[in-house]
């Protein structure tokens, strides 16, 4: 039962950012922590039983887009930079 503190639990693989697991921990009263942390303080953790809880309950709330849309969407935003872009001359 290693403890540690936030950075840590978001250096394990398959871990969110920092950021993300602060507000997780702020949306989520039962999220096992030791010691919560605040100015000055870090918080404390058993990153085992952190990591799988989040393992648990976590959902990445990202926009996904699928393989065909991604691919849509990039060519049509490459058309239009390709229409935008203005022309250059190079003088002699």
């Amino acid at each position: 039962m290693p403890f540690g503190k936030l950075w840590e639990l978001a250096a394990i693989p398959d871990m969110p950012s920092v950021p993300t697991l602060r507000q997780f921990i702020r949306d989520r009263p039962d999220f096992p922590v030791i010691e919560r942390g605040r100015k000055g303080t870090s918080y404390v953790f058993d990153l085992d039983a952190a990591a799988a809880f989040v393992r648990e309950h976590w959902q990445d709330r990202r926009p996904t887009l699928s393989g065909r849309a991604r691919a849509t969407r990039g060519s049509a935003d490459h058309r239009q930079a390709q229409l935008t872009l203005p022309s250059l001359e190079i003088a002699p």
